[in-house]
Order: C-alpha cells, then structure tokens, then sequence
C-alpha cells in the first residue's frame, strides 16, 4: 500500500493533493487573491506553474484587459496608472505602479506576466526591463536588461520568446534582439538584421502567420521578421506587400488569423493576404463621432474595440471607458461581416483628459 501524505499537510484534508489541485484550478482567478491566505502551499501552489498549465488544459483560462493610463494628479503632475478591467464587473482595479517611471515602453504579456521594455528615462532610451506579475494583485521585479537602450520599440511574444525591434538609431549595434523565457538564466541575444530595413520609431508590432510584423511611421513602414527561418543572417527578414503596409495606418489586433486596424474615419477593417486588401467589417457602427483612443485587442478570440468618451458626452467628470466585443464572420466574397456580442461601459476614475498609452489581455 502507497504511503499517502497525513491529512494536516494536505491541501483540503481527508482529500488527496491531486484532487484538491483539480478543484482549485477551477475557482474564478477573481477569489485567488483570498485562496492564497489559506496556507503557504496553497499560496505555492496559486503561483506555481502547475496550476497555469492545468487552468489552460481544463479550458479555465480567463482573459483580463489591463488599461495604460497617462492622467496627472491634482497638482497636474503627470504619472501613469495600470487599471485592470474585467467583463461583467462595473468596477476597475488598480495595479501597483512600476518602480521606475518611463514613457514610451513596449509591452508585451507572457503567461500571467506582463513585460514593460525600455521606455524614455530623463529624456534619453533606456535598456530597462520591468516585470508585472499579475497573479495576487500584481508585483513588480527588474528582468535582464536588453543590448541597446531604446525607446518606442516594437515588441511581440511567439513560441516562448520576446523579440524587441526598433526604438534605436537604425545604425545602432543590436537594431534587434530576442529572450528565451524557457532559458535557466535568460539573456538577451542579438538578431543581425539589413540596414536599408531599419528604422529608429516604432509604432505597433504583431505576430502574424507566425512571423513578426513591426510597423514605423517612416520609410520601410512595415518589416517582416520570421524567426523560423533564422539562419543567422540577414535573409529572415522581408518588405511585406504594399496593400498591407499602406492600409495599416493604426493600432492593429490580430484575431483568428485576421489582422484587423482602423482608419482615419474609424472604420474597422481587416487584411485579406490572398488578394493584398483591406476589407471593411460591415453591419457594425459603435462609435461616437469622435472617439478618443480607440485600441483594438484580441480578447480570447474576440476582436474587441475599447475607446474613451469625455464628460461632455457622460455629463460626468471622470473619463469613460467603453469596450465592445465584436464577432466577424468571413463570407468570402461578400466581405466581412461583424455583429456586436457584448457592450460595457466603466467609469475609470481620472480626469477627462486623460489618454491610453496601452492595452494589453492576459489570460491565465
């Protein structure tokens, strides 16, 4: 007979640790931060990977949306606030500040942490990486610092790694460099890349067809980076075709294979690769005249749009932040159609000119 632990060192007594694990990987992550007072293993156990890995075999997953927000202090001194949001609750969250304050940071969600990359620091580029955890209420940690200091970069996550592109001269070193998180000690590395591609301002980045897509607002516009094919040269690297690169004039969302942006009339439109075009998303019409910071967002394979109205429009002082969940349906040559799933509306408690620097979804 197989020893078996004494019920005092047991997650949930008179039941086996395996059981006890089965059930606690289904309670809503929204009580986790209660659960982990219960005992320190139940703490372990709430931030160990095992119960990630599991939550997402169980299909447990739960996807948040967390808001950058640049807004100022009564005084008017600008800072910048993480609020978390989440379906159905009316009411934001906040997240602790980083420890140190940069602007212009690319951020990227990895599992249940969010990385915060470079950024302005007193005017100059930084090679600074901060690391939110988001499980228990969100705690900050320095990761390796990158090979060059940089400042309005684009970055993505693909296949256990983070590739940072751009927010450097474009005669710089190391224009673009990558980290294995799957590394016992994890470091930067440099991927050699053509300098007739480079440019120093990046605008948006996202991993399409399994390579990456970083976009400038100068000449290339668009590069396409396929890490598969990386032979340690320069070849791994493309222009992309000029619909692409010519209709792509926001921020953009890529959703079940569609990557999806919005022009300057906020139009959402998707991009067909077979035929280099963007087709509109017909049947929708949610936004006010004028929207303010209108992003777009995979949210568990939802496309979803989240923009902010002022108080003129709410009759309130504080700045609201309206989400929707839209459904897009391809039926081919007709077009895209879109239908609205769910529409809410949360008042996130800073002044009316206020603006968001960032959106990222996690799911964990």
């Amino acid at each position: 007979m197989e020893d078996q632990d004494p019920p005092s060192t047991r997650l949930i007594p008179d039941l086996p640790d395996e059981i006890s694990v089965q059930i606690i990987a289904r309670v809503p992550r929204s009580n986790h931060q209660t659960l982990c007072h219960v005992s320190r293993s139940w703490r372990s156990l709430l931030l160990g990977r095992l119960l990630f890995t599991l939550r997402s075999s169980l299909h447990c997953i739960e996807p948040t949306l967390y808001l950058h927000i640049r807004t100022h202090t009564e005084n008017f001194i600008w800072i910048s606030r993480w609020l978390v949001l989440n379906r159905g609750h009316s009411q934001f969250q906040s997240l602790p500040p980083p420890p140190n304050t940069v602007l212009g940071s690319a951020h990227v969600i990895a599992g249940p942490f969010l990385f915060s990359i470079s950024g302005s620091l007193s005017a100059n580029g930084s090679n600074m990486v901060q690391i939110l955890d988001l499980r228990i209420g969100g705690q900050w940690s320095l990761g390796p610092r990158m090979l060059s200091a940089r400042k309005s970069a684009a970055a993505c996550f693909l296949d256990g790694r983070i590739y940072v592109i751009g927010g450097c001269l474009p005669s710089s070193e190391v224009w673009a460099e990558s980290l294995n998180l799957f590394d016992e000690n994890p470091q930067w590395v440099s991927i050699d890349s053509p300098v007739h591609l480079r440019s120093d301002f990046m605008y948006d980045g996202v991993v399409l067809s399994s390579r990456i897509l970083a976009k400038s607002l100068v000449d290339p516009g668009v590069v396409a980076y396929d890490p598969s094919q990386n032979t340690g040269s320069c070849s791994t690297w493309a222009m992309v075709p000029e619909g692409l690169k010519l209709g792509w004039k926001r921020r953009s969302a890529v959703v079940n294979g569609i990557l999806y942006t919005h022009d300057f009339m906020f139009e959402i439109k998707g991009y067909d690769a077979g035929k280099d075009k963007w087709r509109p998303v017909m049947g929708i019409d949610i936004f006010p005249k004028f929207p303010n910071c209108v992003q777009l967002l995979n949210f568990h394979g939802v496309l979803c749009v989240i923009w902010l109205q002022s108080s003129i429009e709410n009759n309130t002082s504080e700045m609201v932040a309206n989400w929707v969940g839209i459904g897009v349906t391809d039926l081919g040559s007709e077009g895209l159609h879109g239908s609205i799933l769910w529409r809410e509306i949360v008042a996130l408690g800073v002044p009316c000119d206020s603006s968001i620097l960032h959106s990222v979804v996690a799911e964990f």
